[in-house]
């Protein structure tokens, strides 16, 4: 079994350790060794039995374990990345035994895909994309690093998300429809035309309704 930290001891973190359990449950593969954050973050001292530190050296060096990023803000968890990968920290990939994957998915490092989730053909996961609860993602799609993909959401065939995009809860993409850099879908919106990088876009139809340099 390999050792591996969870980063980010919140709601996702915890639905991450239910995926690692899954996946143990199926073949042992991971032994947990507890949840670490970010410094000055407050934190309680253990989740589920596991020991909770900004520390992450608490857990040694020898060797070095993996760490799965469950942090929901595509901006957080890239300059957790950076760090983190700069140390020498490996990024394994996450899949749910109930989630269902077709041929040719490629999934790139740190990828978290949850129960539920299914994914067609021919699609690419660029590194520490997070494709949550019941998500469905069609053929052909790209997905940038560090895109979260929320639980429900559908994405349909040759759909291209630029890194860092946000897709909300029961959103919908429909087909060969571009989503830009850093951008945020709302829940329940539905994407009919393209849309740009930096845009909050919301409704249904989606229509941008800030750009994220404006102020709030």
């Amino acid at each position: 079994m390999r050792n591996i930290v969870i980063y980010g001891c919140g709601g996702f973190g915890r639905e991450v350790l239910q995926v690692i359990h899954a996946i143990n449950a199926e073949a042992a593969t991971w032994n947990v060794l507890g949840f670490a954050v970010d410094p000055g973050i407050e934190h309680p001292e253990t989740v589920h039995g596991l020991p909770v530190t900004s520390d992450l050296s608490t857990f040694g060096d020898d060797p070095l374990p993996d760490v799965v990023i469950a942090i929901g803000s595509p901006a957080a968890r890239k300059g957790i990345a950076t760090r983190l990968g700069a140390r020498g920290h490996a990024f394994p990939v996450l899949v749910h035994p109930r989630a269902w994957l077709g041929e040719n998915v490629r999934l790139s490092d740190g990828v978290i895909i949850c129960a539920g989730a299914c994914l067609t053909t021919d699609i690419e996961l660029s590194d520490h994309v997070h494709i949550n609860l019941s998500a469905t993602v069609g053929h052909d799609v790209e997905i940038g690093s560090f895109s979260t993909i929320s639980p429900g959401a559908n994405i349909s065939g040759n759909v291209r998300l630029a890194e860092e995009v946000e897709i909300g809860t029961g959103a919908s993409i429909i087909q060969r429809i571009p989503v830009g850099r850093a951008s945020v879908i709302g829940a329940g919106a539905a994407v009919v035309r393209e849309i740009p990088e930096n845009s909050v876009a919301v409704g249904v139809p989606a229509k941008v309704i800030q750009t994220k340099s404006d102020p709030a």
